[in-house]
């Protein structure tokens, strides 16, 4: 049974700052301290760059000196680069991952990105989450070739590429044709001869929070909307499978995972997506994207006993102690409002949830 979400008591908050004064120097505290919030850790823009000195989980955001973990490589836009999914999913991954890249592109449909390669520097990376030792910007892989073909990450084989469509791309026959086409011609031949084995995981985008925008008017309502995503990943699917590729492919059903909270926890379900614009995902958001791909990849449960689950506003807000880009809450403020205990325990069972249902229905429709 889920567990409804409740606010996060001011107690909590104020025991993190005394924690926090006691191990750390006036200097690093005051960057690091957010203002008090009762349901949320809110976290100012500078902290996410001192966090990193509360880093125990790993050493490097893009790779760990363990050989058990997977090597994922991330294709898309926006709905990945808005809080840092790649970098986020390694850290909430602990040592289940071993190396991430990404060549990334606001604004972009996979085969726009093919041709126009990465954008990140432009869209948000050039940050100081970002800025290596080296002085060159972790703005990921230049291309989608490049980074496919191994150039340069070391010759490193790839067993997911995540790949995330324009959200409207795959709930439009004539656009969801297109990707089609691309997957056949130009990903499916790269993906295969850098590992034969990888695995595909197409990111379910979640429908948008307010009807009609970004000229949507044609998908209709929320529940209308995500059902053509989820008909758009299933073509896409169903085209590797019947071309006979050697990769597999799957989808990473975050649109119905948002789609649950929305008809489980309406006020919650509007707090997954950017305020600022009501498409993109909010730090929650992304958290909830997170879990879910994390259950796709791994198949495994994320029940709140785990060790998996953060279970402190900093251990919370350490998932994101080194995002190359976080929005705030509000336009011209600082301050990144971040999920409650409550709540990421609450998204975690989601998450679990409808990746079973997913691996249900997939074995399924293969009988």
């Amino acid at each position: 049974m889920l567990v409804s979400p409740s606010r996060c008591s001011l107690l909590s908050v104020i025991l993190l700052r005394l924690l926090l004064l006691l191990g750390s120097s006036v200097s690093t505290i005051d960057a690091f301290l957010p203002p008090i919030s009762t349901n949320s850790l809110v976290m100012t823009s500078s902290s996410l760059h001192t966090q990193d000195i509360h880093n125990t989980r790993n050493e490097s955001p893009t790779k760990r000196n363990d050989q058990n973990g997977v090597n994922v490589a991330f294709l898309g836009n926006s709905i990945l680069y808005f809080n840092d999914t790649p970098r986020f999913l390694f850290n909430l991954s602990n040592d289940k991952i071993r190396h991430q890249n990404s060549c990334l592109r606001g604004g972009t449909t996979l085969t726009e990105l093919f041709t126009q390669g990465n954008g990140m520097k432009r869209h948000g990376f050039a940050t100081d989450n970002a800025l290596m030792e080296n002085g060159v910007y972790d703005v990921g892989s230049p291309t989608v070739q490049e980074l496919l073909q191994r150039k340069d990450d070391n010759n490193i084989k790839w067993d997911f590429v995540v790949m995330n469509e324009h959200t409207q791309a795959p709930a439009r026959p004539t656009t969801r044709e297109e990707l089609q086409s691309t997957l056949l011609q130009h990903y499916a031949p790269l993906i295969t001869s850098n590992n034969p084995k990888a695995t595909i995981i197409f990111v379910e985008t979640a429908a948008y929070r307010l009807q009609g925008i970004n000229n949507s008017q044609d998908l209709g309502t929320t529940s209308q909307f995500q059902q053509k995503v989820r008909e758009g990943i299933q073509s896409y699917i169903q085209v590797l499978q019947h071309d006979n590729t050697t990769i597999s492919a799957q989808m990473a059903p975050v649109g119905t995972a948002f789609l649950h909270v929305h008809n489980d926890n309406y006020e919650l379900w509007e707090k997954l997506f950017d305020p600022w614009d009501n498409f993109h995902p909010s730090p929650t958001g992304t958290f909830l994207q997170g879990c879910v791909l994390y259950c796709t990849m791994f198949d495994n449960a994320l029940p709140p006993t785990a060790a998996l689950c953060p279970r402190t506003n900093e251990e919370i807000a350490a998932l994101w102690k080194d995002a190359r880009m976080m929005h705030p809450k509000k336009k011209g403020k600082d301050g990144v409002e971040l999920p409650s205990v409550s709540e990421v325990e609450y998204l975690m069972n989601v998450a679990w949830d409808v990746c079973q249902m997913e691996k249900n229905s997939s074995s399924s429709s293969k009988l």
